[in-house]
Parts: C-alpha cells; structure tokens; sequence
C-alpha cells in the first residue's frame, strides 16, 4: 500500500466507532465451490498464471501426507498432487520465480512454473505459520506458538521482527513495502521505518488467518472459522452459511477471495464486486 492509501485507511483503522464493530453482514457472491481431493487445505494462493494452489495439511501429526493441490480460475483441477510428500504446508508466497512453502518449521522451496525443489530454511520457530516476502526479498514468517514474527535476510540470518514476541497466537501475515501486517489474537500494523506496532481496529477482529490486500489497498481478513471482512471506510463483511475460513487468498485479475475451509474440504470463491 501507498503511503497514500494508508493515511486514506489511518482513520478508520485505529479510531473506529464502536458501531462499525458489528456491521450487518452481506451475502457473499458465491462465483463456485470447488470440491473433491482436498485434505484440510489452509491456504490458497492465486499465481499469476491465474491458476490457484492449495495447501492441503492432511494430519498435522503424520510426515509426508501434505500436498498442493493446482486448480484452474474456475475451480476444476489441474493436478490434485502437483507437489506431494509434504509434512503440514501452511502458508505460501511466490516471489522471484520461487515458491515459498511454510512446512513443519522450514520453508520448502520450489522453482514456478515447473513445482521443482529447489531449497529448504530450517526455521528458528516452535509452530511456524504462514510467509510474506518483502520487496527487498527478505523473508517473514509467524511463529504461532512463541507469538512473534522471525525476519530472514538475504544471507538467510534470522531474527525476531521488532526484536521481542509482540503478537500473540501470530497466524496471518501480508507486507507491502514500509507496511506489515500480523493476524492472530488481534490484527496488527507494523511501520516497517522504526518498527512502530498499532493495533488495527475494530477490536472486534480476532483469531485473524488470512490477510490479503486489493490494488486500491483495501485491506481483507478471514477469521478462522468466519466471514470475509474488507476494512474500507465501513467495515463489510461477506459472509454465507458454507463459510469457514482458513487462510485466504485474493485473486485480483479475477476479483475473487478464495476461501479455503479445512473443516470441509471445499475451496469457496467469492466475488467482490
């Protein structure tokens, strides 16, 4: 996001009228629901092909039953197991023609297109996360269990965001140049310039999983197990009775958010107009 736009959003993030807190949910536009393979998937990740990979976790206590599974812009299957024999895949981010792959506290990675291992980061982490690549191509990735971000620089040293654990039950995370943000228990703002924390409000947002963001910057959410939530001026929340979010992704060429439901085993795409 623009220095712009954040200033634009500053108001309403960190001001928020108590009524903002629970606005009336809006019918989701289902646009398809994809189903059949999927085992626990956590996330989606639209490439820019406009092909879409999910994570599937499949067990987060057996080695080697996690995959990724590569679905077309409408949802049918291109390859249920393009990449197999994973542990527990969690987040993922695709940046510089690599594929970034949070699994069992490393990160796989993969040449795109093509899915070839390419690398692994044993990960200074108790419950790694979910990733987010900088512009400057370090590396961050939640530690869920120890509540804190761990930075990764090019010569792949590793070390806690902000120097101490500020986020607890750390989950989702999404960067944008000077801008990072941090899900979990609440959502939080990081200024990447001097590493100034700001709880995002509404208080109300918790238990954040996915954070994504639209070209104009609008800021989306998914609560585990919840709605869609865009933060614009008013809060709006997209929400139908098959949704229950693990950690989304935004498809912006196609105007979906991709909602992975791991109690269900679906991929649900909602269109946001």
């Amino acid at each position: 996001m623009s220095h712009t736009s954040l200033l634009r959003l500053l108001p309403f993030l960190l001001v928020a009228p108590a009524a903002a807190q629970t606005p009336e949910p809006l019918q989701a536009e289902i646009a398809w629901v994809a189903e059949g393979e999927f085992c626990e998937p956590e996330t989606v990740l639209p490439l820019p092909d406009d092909t879409l990979l999910v994570s599937n976790v499949c067990g987060f206590d057996k080695e080697g039953n996690g995959f990724l599974t590569l679905l077309d812009r409408n949802g049918s299957a291109i390859d249920w197991r393009i990449v197999d024999d994973l542990d527990a895949p969690l987040g993922m981010a695709l940046a510089n023609g690599q594929l970034f792959v949070v699994d069992n506290n490393r990160v796989r990675v993969f040449r795109w297109p093509g899915f070839e291992p390419h690398a692994q980061i044993a990960l200074e982490t108790k419950v790694a996360n979910d990733i987010a690549i900088g512009d400057d191509d370090a590396i961050y990735v939640t530690d869920s269990a120890l509540g804190q971000v761990i930075k990764i620089n090019a010569d792949l040293e590793q070390s806690v965001l902000t120097g101490e654990a500020q986020f607890p039950g750390a989950n989702g995370i999404h960067v944008n140049m000077d801008d990072l943000w941090v899900g979990g228990g609440k959502l939080w703002h990081v200024d990447m310039r001097d590493n100034t924390v700001t709880t995002v409000r509404p208080r109300s947002i918790g238990g954040v999983d996915g954070i994504e963001q639209e070209a104009d910057g609008t800021l989306q959410v998914t609560p585990v197990g919840g709605p869609l939530i865009r933060l614009r001026d008013e809060l709006e929340v997209h929400d139908a009775d098959v949704i229950s979010s693990a950690n989304h992704g935004w498809a912006e060429n196609l105007r979906l958010a991709l909602i992975p439901t791991g109690f269900d085993n679906t991929v649900i795409a909602i269109r946001v107009p």
